[in-house]
């Protein structure tokens, strides 16, 4: 009943990122809301009829069943329950899936938190951030939907006529474009922003109603199967498809004075000898191709190595591995195996927490 905008702004500095949010609430009309006053949530009723999709009708639909097939559901999971996941649509009478959407988003959220903050403790929250946005943001949403096969119903009353498509099809598409906006001729090449659009721009891009609404269907699929078969199944199936996807972390710190901040890392874990940068080896220095080789060093304790064509870009790059074998280290239990997350069985703590960020 309440919708609300979400605006971010991100900046990089020092290798962080900043996020700045904030939330405007407000009804949506479409839902035909009726309140005592606006502050009584209590009072709240949407005055527009909906009924679910019942299982024979869904049966019937060649594209629901080989998207059930092909994401290999439960026979738990219906038909008509994988069919609401995809309806964004409020004005058609079938239920949408703002309930499952809402579940399947904090599904996501705790399972992908769960697994960066045990996975890499030592991470800093803008970078932690960064990296949930890149596993469970719409854009990776978008393009997971679009893997799966899933097709937005973007064909009019009179296409569906003359080609003469069974009903039965548009039940197993994306459908979230009213019937009045699919019957509207736009130029090519001109991409109208619609209210919603206007709202989440970040860094003079938006995200498009498409790919909000296969985000949307992305996390009621996963909605629809915790309701259906529990936390088991739905985790595995969000490790299957969204954890296990290459997350490229080297890529998302960016140091302006990386000698600096290795300097105080050192200083916060109390490292008793001063840092020092030593030449290692070199080769072809009166050459067109020299190569050198760096190493940052704590007393005997030889924290990172870098190899460049010239001695500052060798110590450089020694001083940047050194940091990033700190901040993406990964613990491991006392029998070498990844440690558990907390939503493993017998999870046990073991004392894996990070020192927080370096402030240079």
């Amino acid at each position: 009943m309440i919708k609300g905008t979400i605006h971010q702004t991100w900046s990089r500095s020092l290798g962080v990122v900043s996020r700045r949010s904030y939330h405007v609430p407000s009804i949506n009309k479409a839902l035909k809301t009726e309140y005592d006053t606006i502050n009584d949530y209590g009072s709240y009723k949407n005055n527009v009829f909906t009924h679910r999709l019942p299982e024979s009708t869904a049966q019937q639909s060649p594209s629901l069943v080989a998207l059930h097939s092909r994401l290999n559901l439960p026979s738990k999971y219906s038909l008509s329950t994988l069919s609401q996941a995809l309806n964004l649509n409020i004005n058609d009478g079938l239920v949408n899936n703002f309930g499952l959407n809402t579940l399947g988003k904090n599904l996501l959220s705790y399972y992908v938190s769960e697994h960066l903050l045990v996975k890499y403790p030592r991470l800093p929250m803008p970078i932690h951030n960064v990296a949930v946005d890149s596993l469970m943001g719409h854009e990776t949403l978008h393009e997971i939907g679009k893997i799966w096969g899933i097709q937005v119903d973007s064909s009019t009353k009179l296409d569906k006529y003359l080609s003469q498509e069974s009903e039965f099809i548009k039940y197993g598409k994306l459908r979230f474009l009213s019937e009045q906006q699919k019957g509207e001729v736009k130029e090519s090449g001109v991409h109208e922003l619609s209210s919603q659009e206007s709202k989440t721009k970040i860094d003079s891009s938006f995200i498009s109603d498409e790919a909000q609404a296969y985000a949307s269907a992305v996390r009621s699929i996963i909605g629809g199967l915790y309701t259906h078969t529990g936390e088991e199944a739905t985790k595995k199936f969000i490790q299957d498809h969204i954890l296990s996807r290459k997350l490229p972390l080297e890529e998302m710190f960016q140091f302006n004075q990386p000698t600096r901040e290795l300097v105080r890392l050192c200083d916060k874990l109390n490292f008793a000898e001063p840092l020092e940068i030593r030449l290692i080896a070199e080769t072809g220095r009166l050459s067109a191709h020299a190569i050198y080789v760096a190493g940052a060093f704590c007393g005997t304790e030889k924290l990172g190595e870098g190899i460049g064509s010239s001695i500052a870009e060798a110590k450089t790059r020694s001083v940047v591995n050194a940091l990033m074998s700190y901040y993406l280290y990964s613990p491991l239990d006392s029998e070498g195996n990844a440690a558990k997350v907390p939503s493993d069985k017998d999870y046990k703590f073991e004392g894996i927490v990070g020192l927080g960020d370096v402030s240079i």
